[in-house]
């Protein structure tokens, strides 16, 4: 199993390629942005973390409004790095 760091290394150079060609508010952006944000907190970086995923809802929000699956995501993945924090 990956390290935490490293999986922050490996979704940022998904994402990275990503967005290369799509959107930041895609569906499957949105699902890596989440990914980073939670494995970011798990790294000890959780001010970073925080602001990952507070950036990730607006955009979620701002793009899909506030029912759509994307946005459903984006707060899960507010609520594990808010677990993270409580956990460190």
């Amino acid at each position: 199993m990956s390290t935490p760091q490293e999986r922050v290394h490996e979704i940022t150079r998904r994402l990275i390629d990503l967005l290369e060609h799509g959107e930041s508010v895609s569906s499957e952006a949105i699902e890596l942005r989440a990914q980073l944000a939670e494995a970011t907190a798990e790294s000890g970086h959780l001010e970073d973390a925080f602001y990952q995923v507070d950036e990730l809802l607006k955009d979620a929000q701002r793009a899909h409004g506030e029912d759509h699956p994307s946005v459903t995501r984006a707060r899960a993945a507010v609520e594990v790095v808010e677990t993270i924090a409580r956990r460190d």
